[in-house]
């Protein structure tokens, strides 16, 4: 008997409120996969294990098929921008200010297979030097204890060392096979533990200074993120930083940590409770914060910043991406705060360009988030529906490209894709006419222009030869 999407839905629902990772229409089949795999691990029927699963108060299967459907891909100084800040201004900044022996404390949640902690770590070894002038305190947690079993064997190869300079090569790592293998110089700042993050956290989590966690939330519903945020607000200490990924904004989310610029890098702050709300004025600017200086000599700005993304962002990016200059754009989008009314528009734009390096889970997590801030933007619809069509998902391609087309009746890119995607449901009428409202609007467009990196003259001719087939054919 195969599991037909509908079987699937309490699982999903079952499997979020276990690990907070919400899994869309498109992703039930990826699920469906894993649930076959662990019930003919289990030496059961598709059928019984679903049920077994859904009705059973021992989480350990749950367990199982998390593991499957989470991506743990990352790489080494991931987010530059972060770990800049963290090096010339932040570690430093607290070692000046913490009494004498004190410990740093530092928290890496979700830290995948380690590229995280130890980057953090040997960061810390870069910026207040060898031997360490005090104590500094690593915590890595994450869900998967497979992910855990890579990162403790520290051992790593291929693209995730990309990040690495020549020199960080040879001071923090030792040659291991055909990779390169983290010293215990630096293994030695970090202690793993598995940990699910909807679950009460570690007593070591608790006093923490910095708290990474990156590309985590943006998978999780808004309720889930915002009862997060607030248990991470509970164990930083006053002064104490979030860094999120650049995609995860807490505008419109979360506002009792406030959002500051450090040497380029944004990030979130616990303020004294007495500090005034963040949001709710329409132009957000905080000063620097004196703790967060080297001295008072330091030559960090203290001038006052705008926090709210502007037009320029979005114009800037939609060239570079048009360009197909996709890291370009990605590193613009890293560096600019993604608050204010352009921000769900960046962040459709960086699901377009992860869409296009084919990080398609977090191009459709980013998406669905910028539409949870702007139930209204066109481009996250439209980008929705071109990624279920890249999956072989018509009818899901649809329900997000009629939206588009609702909001937006003159984007030639949406006509084209409804009409692809209705030629494959076999809604040959409806492809027609949406092939000819396509070449009607190219026409308006110079040829040689691109659109997704295609000409607007090739799709011209794409939407005549279906057509004359399609009318041929009727």
């Amino acid at each position: 008997m195969t599991l037909s999407s509908e079987m699937l839905i309490p699982l999903r629902d079952v499997l979020a409120h276990y690990c907070g990772v919400v899994l869309d229409d498109a992703r039930l089949l990826t699920l469906r996969s894993a649930v076959e795999r662990r019930a003919a691990a289990c030496g059961r029927s598709p059928a019984r294990y679903l049920a077994d699963v859904v009705f059973a108060t021992d989480r350990a299967e749950l367990q199982q098929l998390a593991e499957l459907l989470l991506n743990h891909e990352t790489i080494f100084f991931r987010n530059r921008p972060h770990m800049d800040a963290l090096r010339k201004t932040i570690l430093p900044a607290l070692h000046a200010k913490l009494p004498a022996g004190a410990p740093i404390k530092i928290w890496s949640a979700g830290c995948a297979t380690g590229e995280e902690p130890y980057s953090i770590a040997i960061t810390v070894l870069e910026a207040l030097g060898e031997p360490l002038p005090r104590p500094v305190t690593i915590l890595a947690t994450d869900l998967s204890t497979a992910a855990l079993a890579k990162a403790q064997s520290g051992v790593y190869r291929g693209r995730t060392l990309t990040n690495l300079s020549p020199l960080q090569r040879v001071r923090f790592f030792t040659p291991h096979e055909n990779g390169l293998a983290v010293h215990q110089r630096v293994r030695q700042l970090v202690t793993f533990m598995q940990h699910n993050l909807l679950e009460p956290f570690p007593a070591l989590a608790y006093g923490t200074h910095i708290l990474f966690c990156q590309n985590v939330t943006i998978y999780f519903s808004l309720d889930t993120c915002r009862a997060l945020m607030a248990r991470f607000y509970d164990v930083l200490t006053e002064g104490g930083i979030l860094c999120l990924g650049f995609s995860e904004t807490l505008w419109n989310i979360f506002d009792r940590l406030t959002p500051i610029a450090v040497d380029g890098a944004f990030l979130y702050r616990k303020d004294p409770p007495t500090s005034p709300a963040v949001p709710g004025s329409p132009v957000l600017r905080k000063r620097l914060p004196t703790h967060l200086s080297r001295s008072s000599s330091a030559s960090v700005s203290e001038k006052s910043v705008a926090l709210f993304t502007d037009e320029t962002v979005v114009h800037e990016g939609r060239r570079l991406l048009e360009r197909g200059q996709l890291d370009a754009a990605l590193d613009l989008f890293a560096r600019v705060p993604l608050a204010g009314r352009y921000a769900p528009v960046v962040l459709s734009l960086a699901a377009q360009a992860h869409a296009n390096r084919g990080d398609l889970d977090l191009a459709l997590a980013e998406a669905r988030r910028a539409l949870e801030l702007n139930p209204l933007l066109t481009e996250a619809y439209l980008l929705l529906g071109m990624i279920y069509e890249r999956q072989q998902q018509p009818t899901l391609a649809i329900q997000h490209l009629e939206k588009a087309r609702y909001l937006s009746n003159d984007n030639p890119l949406v006509a084209f894709h409804l009409a692809e995607c209705y030629r494959q449901t076999n809604r040959m009428t409806d492809a027609i006419r949406e092939y000819r409202n396509a070449e009607r609007l190219l026409a308006q467009i110079p040829p040689d222009y691109l659109l997704e990196g295609v000409a607007a003259h090739w799709l011209v001719e794409s939407c005549r030869r279906w057509i004359a087939r399609l009318e041929g054919d009727r």
